[in-house]
């Protein structure tokens, strides 16, 4: 063993070793890198290519390139020696283990471990040659999971009665506490005993990264009692927590690190499934939603992720949630979607070609998100696109990325038709513990409306209000000053403009019958007011100053009218390209080309 390390370290460069999980670029005589071990912005990671070490001025982890193994693996340091000693060709003589073996040369028992490999080959008998084979194999392969495929995932049986496995390990000189310890036995009330946690059901042992035993999910057999949960899965123990356990990630390791990215899907089926047709880089969490931990570790692999869930509310709502921490973790995130609607299992199965074109036409999440709020609510009305926006921002603030954020919000932008600045209200009353619940009814979402207020409003809104405000106090101004068409057509669409222009303006706050546009016609005669009166000064009482307040804000209106108008222009652009629209897509290019040459 001592002769075998510095062999090893002799035909490997720990830049190549670490360059293999990281992306690491020159500074001056040292590699640089953003921390595995720690979230940072700001690269504090470096290698010594001559001291073959390595250190994080961030976190203080560092070492050599077995302790940067270990790190990064979760293994013990004789795991680390076979992986790299594999690497460079070194053999490592056999051992038999009995426990951990420390960098030290200490080994210390490791029984948890043990138990566990004994018991999925305990389960995997049971599948093939037992019980088991009567129906649970049959299922299996009538859902097209091939031999192979069992064995590689080493998908096994747990017998019906209370303590098939409970007296196998006790035979085997294992104590009934250490089966409890790792999950695999409940104690009954007062002690008085232990019986099986997994009974009559078809079992998947879930790996650490390096294909060590941590835990089982556990699927009820065919023709067992359908009114237990259908999954059950492994406690929290010492060697498994659900925060960070991955069904797959063993198998599926290279694969990501190969393509940059994992495909993520709900269940053990989906997985197996998918590598069966060559989808190699397919994981799913395990007895759990997806977590900020579980990103972590995809993360050291490959930084895109694709979510391929069920089309339901579930499916959804967990797309959502993944989708938010994806991006808190400034990861590539899209989504997989089926026209068929069927699940990863089945599409596998049935068509992986289809599968492979629907994983690569992955919508990216947040155009995917925007798409679904968009069909949700009337866009064309004020209160469509306030709801959209609200729905709309958690994404945008989960995004650490300014370049991601600014581009979104644009796209939100042109998909509502509105300016980015009328967006800022909305979108600064949401952040990232307003995810939303996929499944509120629309009473509940229009109860939301009220909550984002005006500040959602068109600019040119704003400049018309004010407009009408200063008319209510004097219509003669338009006697004084000839509005263009468009400003003309457009402020005709209210109907205080129209009571003001057939009636001149005389007690017009009066002639409403309408409560609501009665106290609407006096609110912005007061805001015309309190407007003209601070507006650079002017002094409300002289009519030449507010001819001016006026002419400025007729002003202002064709410009935001102009804006608005190659906003939607540019909207509609982008939605004949979306749709394949050649011919239309030119025509709207000729038109935007004509607005852009004309000014005023």
């Amino acid at each position: 063993m001592d002769s075998i390390v510095p062999e090893v370290k002799s035909r490997l460069n720990i830049v190549d070793v670490v360059g293999s999980y990281l992306r690491l670029t020159k500074s001056g005589t040292h590699w640089k890198a953003c921390c595995p071990f720690h979230n940072e912005k700001s690269p504090s990671f470096m290698v010594n290519e001559e001291r073959q070490m390595f250190h994080c001025f961030g976190c203080g982890k560092g070492g050599d390139m077995f302790s940067f193994v270990q790190e990064i693996e979760g293994i013990d340091f004789r795991e680390a020696l076979k992986l790299l000693a594999d690497r460079a060709g070194v053999e490592v003589p056999e051992h038999r283990r009995t426990g951990i073996l420390t960098q030290d040369g200490v080994e210390r028992p490791d029984r948890g471990r043990e138990i566990l490999e004994l018991t999925t080959k305990f389960f995997e008998k049971q599948l093939r040659e037992g019980e088991g084979s009567k129906t649970a194999l049959p299922y299996l392969r009538k859902r097209g999971i091939s031999d192979e495929s069992l064995a590689t995932f080493r998908v096994g049986y747990s017998l019906p009665g209370w303590r098939h496995l409970n007296d196998f390990l006790v035979s085997r000189g294992y104590d009934p506490d250490e089966l409890e310890e790792v999950g695999l036995v409940i104690a009954k009330d007062g002690r008085a005993g232990y019986y099986d946690r997994f009974r009559d059901r078809i079992t998947f042992p879930i790996t650490d990264i390096v294909g060590r035993i941590i835990g089982y999910s556990a699927r009820v057999a065919p023709g067992s009692d359908e009114s237990q949960a259908k999954y059950i899965n492994t406690p929290e123990t010492p060697l498994y927590h659900k925060s960070r356990a991955i069904y797959g990630i063993f198998q599926a390791k290279q694969a990501i690190k190969e393509v940059g990215e994992t495909i993520l899907v709900e269940g053990q089926m989906d997985v197996i499934a998918c590598h069966q047709a060559g989808i190699r880089n397919t994981v799913a969490a395990s007895g759990t939603a997806l977590t900020g931990e579980h990103l972590d570790i995809l993360k050291r692999y490959g930084n895109g992720i694709r979510l391929f869930f069920d089309m339901d509310g579930a499916g959804q709502e967990a797309a959502w949630k993944g989708t938010l921490l994806a991006l808190g973790k400034e990861m590539s995130v899209s989504i997989v979607v089926l026209t068929e609607g069927k699940d990863a299992a089945d599409a596998a199965l049935e068509n992986p070609e289809a599968l492979r074109v629907a994983i690569r036409n992955a919508v990216p999440a947040p155009e995917f998100f925007l798409n679904r709020f968009a069909d949700r609510y009337d866009i064309s009305l004020p209160e469509g696109k306030k709801m959209v926006a609200s729905d709309f921002a958690p994404l945008l603030s989960a995004m650490n990325s300014d370049i991601d954020r600014n581009y979104w919000r644009q796209q939100l932008s042109s998909r509502l038709r509105v300016e980015e600045r009328a967006l800022i209200g909305v979108l600064r009353r949401s952040d990232e513990d307003r995810a939303r619940d996929f499944g509120r009814t629309r009473v509940e979402a229009k109860e939301d409306v009220r909550a984002v207020g005006a500040s959602f409003s068109r600019r040119s809104d704003t400049v018309r209000d004010s407009i009408i405000g200063l008319l209510l106090s004097e219509a003669n101004l338009l006697k004084d000053i000839r509005l263009p068409e468009a400003v003309r057509e457009y402020l005709s669409l209210d109907p205080i403009y129209t009571a003001i222009v057939a009636k001149g303006g005389v007690s017009v706050t009066d002639s409403f019958s309408d409560e609501a546009m009665k106290r609407r016609a006096a609110g912005l005669l007061f805001e015309a007011d309190k407007f003209v009166s601070e507006e650079k000064g002017y002094d409300f009482e002289l009519r030449e100053r507010r001819k001016g307040v006026f002419a400025e804000l007729v002003s202002q209106l064709v410009s935001e009218l102009r804006k608005e108008q190659l906003t939607t222009l540019a909207a509609d652009i982008e939605e004949a390209k979306r749709n394949g629209d050649k011919k239309k897509e030119q025509e709207l290019l000729g038109r935007l080309s004509g607005m852009t040459s004309k000014r005023g």
